[in-house]
């Protein structure tokens, strides 16, 4: 049925779509691509229809372009629009029913993709009297047949003679961290792709955790209920006309002219690191060292890609802080995670079913398996705040790893073989498993993380509660201000600008670090490995690791970054020095001797500890070598001889502890040892 509209179709295809019509024949493209901008600049009213009535507008155009002209005659193409105006343009949150049928464009994070599944258009059924066949549309979710023969008109049995299929895929839209405001919960939209938005071509955008800008109609479907039954409530959904995958991270932020001028004017300001750090939760009182690393987490360091791809060595930095209840780690969290330019904040069990890297579902539909990416994936080139990380799931402590350090998530489960990007900055906070944090015992003991992850991280910091008159003082101070006029401790930057001070330094900075700060980074590195290199001891605790003189060059570029500098200077490393070195001595160093042990972090077990155990050892097997064959060892004389080397019995007991863990000795019965091996 023609339209009042034809005209303008004919002419349109005719002088702005021959060209590509004609590239089109001879080859396997079955769909036209139409910029909604031509549309709108050849004929303003056909861009309206085209808008409004979007379904018979592109029913035109297709019919159009199959059945007029001598050189496209023939031609049966799906019809895309893209680049729709901005009135268009809506959140998932504000699609309404009034916006049923009409032609929109909706951006957002891949959660989950169902795989590809012919599905049937339509369905040719023959009567088993006559043998008319009869067309029947399908446009249910189960397959629809003619109730009465249109020839015979008798009412019998159909037999299925030909289905016209195309390929179809769902996936799940979630609104991106960077369009919700404040604590706003991301709303999801089911999206159907079909036809040639399916190919392999399009692969590398259907993946969960990729930023895409959909266009297309808002259809809906009633809920069915388990009977079959059908609610009166209905389901949204766009059918997409177009899709395309769209940057993500920082480089989504647009900056101004004058925001650049603005920005570029602040970077020159000598206290920029100062409003810096007033500008990380101004309502906490203290935590300088803490803010001042968040600062340098907020701009990164520079993401280096070897020439053959393979090589990486991350730019993203990992802060963990572990602290006793009420320190504020939570209230710094939540609000990092409400100024970073893409971010996020969720617990330790994560805020679905995907966790905080990925899972496998298993789509109720189609009996098959899907992937819903976790919250890593979903903020990639962003960053996360984890609270509780402690009390996270098995699964996702051992994809933490791979996550942490690799920033990518490997699937491999249910027959799905995948790889998503998780190029994400992490913001951790735990509490000690007995509520307290004991300085004498070490961090992995005292919180559920193996110490191969929490060594992951490049900053760990302690928030302790202790009694001090003085801070006392000044904290509940700022707890009453902010109680009585919550806007009265203010960000020294405001967060919109911010937000967009950070992005503009991620777009455009890379700095380099200069030979003054690769000497000072060197040496302090040199000095730490050479304060315990002296010969004659078994075991020699090491003060420092590769791992952490990466995170000092992290931070280095970081601080470049802030003052948007192409070199990073000596001061910029002394910045990112003095933060490894707040974390060193918090953490890793040993109580009992007061040396740098960076097994405190790594192992688990500090080399004092790993020392006695190898002593303990050698008591237990000069013994038993000196026993008759078969002999057990009395533990007694075990406390006997460390006695003799003034070992206390406390420290025999974690010995023998993690000689039995580690499978070196076994009690054959209470009170005796043996060796194993």
């Amino acid at each position: 049925m023609k339209s009042d509209f034809s005209d303008s179709i004919a002419s349109f295809v005719n002088k702005k779509l021959s060209e590509q019509l004609k590239s089109i024949i001879g080859t396997s493209r079955s769909s036209i691509l139409i910029d909604f901008k031509d549309v709108d600049d050849f004929s303003p009213e056909l861009g309206d229809y085209i808008l409004k009535e979007p379904t018979e507008a592109i029913d035109e155009l297709k019919d159009f372009i199959s059945s007029v002209g001598p050189v496209y005659a023939g031609l049966s193409l799906d019809v895309r629009i893209r680049n729709l105006p901005q009135n268009t343009q809506l959140k998932i949150r504000e699609i309404r029913s009034k916006h049923l049928e009409k032609l929109l464009q909706v951006s957002g994070l891949i959660k989950l993709a169902v795989s590809v599944r012919p599905v049937a258009k339509s369905i040719d059924f023959e009567c088993t009297s006559c043998g008319h066949v009869t067309k029947v549309e399908q446009t249910e979710r189960t397959i629809k047949s003619p109730s009465i023969c249109a020839n015979c008109g008798r009412r019998g049995r159909f037999k299925l003679v030909k289905k016209d299929l195309i390929d179809t895929q769902k996936i799940t839209l979630e609104e991106a961290p960077e369009d919700l405001e404040g604590g706003e919960q991301p709303e999801h939209i089911d999206v159907i792709l079909k036809g040639d938005l399916v190919d392999p071509k399009f692969e590398k955008s259907i993946i969960p955790g990729n930023k895409v800008l959909v266009s297309g109609i808002v259809n809906e479907t009633p809920v069915i209920y388990s009977g079959g039954r059908k609610s009166k409530t209905s389901e949204i959904f766009i059918d997409a006309s177009y899709l395309e995958s769209v940057e993500q991270g920082f480089e989504d932020m647009e900056i101004s002219r004058e925001e650049e001028m603005t920005i570029k004017e602040m970077a020159k300001d000598k206290l920029i690191y100062k409003k810096f750090r007033e500008s990380i939760a101004p309502n906490i009182f203290g935590y300088e060292h803490v803010k001042d690393a968040i600062t340098l987490q907020l701009f990164g360091g520079v993401r280096k890609v070897g020439a053959d791809g393979n090589s990486v060595i991350r730019g993203d930095a990992h802060i963990l802080l572990v602290g006793d209840p009420g320190v504020a780690k939570s209230a710094m969290l939540k609000y990092v995670s409400g100024i970073a330019p893409k971010a996020r904040y969720v617990t330790g069990m994560g805020s679905s079913a995907a966790g905080l890297t990925a899972t496998i579902l298993k789509d109720e539909a189609t009996r098959s398996y899907i992937l819903e990416a976790g919250a890593l994936p979903l903020t990639n080139k962003g960053l996360l705040a984890i609270d509780e990380i402690d009390k996270m799931n098995k699964d996702d402590r051992v994809a933490m790893h791979e996550a942490l350090e690799q920033q990518t998530i490997s699937i491999s489960k249910a027959n799905i073989h995948s790889t998503l990007a998780a190029q994400t900055s992490v913001l951790a906070a735990a509490n000690p498993k007995m509520g307290r944090f004991n300085p004498y015992d070490v961090i992995s003991s005292q919180i559920e993380l193996p110490p191969t992850l929490i060594n992951r991280f490049d900053l760990i910091f302690i928030l302790r509660d202790k009694p001090n008159e003085d801070v006392d003082k000044l904290i509940s101070e700022r707890i009453l201000e902010a109680n009585k006029d919550i806007n009265k401790n203010k960000p020294a930057i405001k967060t919109d600008l911010l937000k967009k001070y950070v992005a503009y330094a991620k777009q455009n900075c890379k700095p380099i670090l200069s030979n003054d700060a690769m000497k000072a980074i060197q040496e302090f590195y040199l000095k730490l490995r050479k304060q315990n290199s002296s010969e004659g001891e078994e075991l020699k605790p090491i003060p420092i690791s590769a791992r952490q003189l990466e995170a000092v060059i992290r931070l280095t570029e970081a601080s470049a970054k802030i003052r948007l500098s192409e070199y990073a200077t000596l001061e910029d490393a002394k910045r990112a020095i003095d933060l490894m070195m707040a974390y060193l001595g918090e953490v890793g160093i040993d109580k009992g001797t007061g040396e740098l042990d960076i097994d405190r972090v790594i192992t688990g077990i500090p080399s004092s500890q790993r020392s006695m155990v190898i002593t303990i050892k050698s008591f237990i097997r000069s013994e038993i070598e000196a026993m008759p064959k078969g002999s057990m060892l009395p533990i007694t004389k075990v406390y006997e001889d460390a006695e003799k080397s003034g070992i206390s019995v406390d420290n025999v007991d974690q010995a023998l502890t993690v000689l039995k863990k580690e499978g070196e000795i076994f009690e054959p019965k209470s009170g005796f040892l043996k060796l194993i091996g």
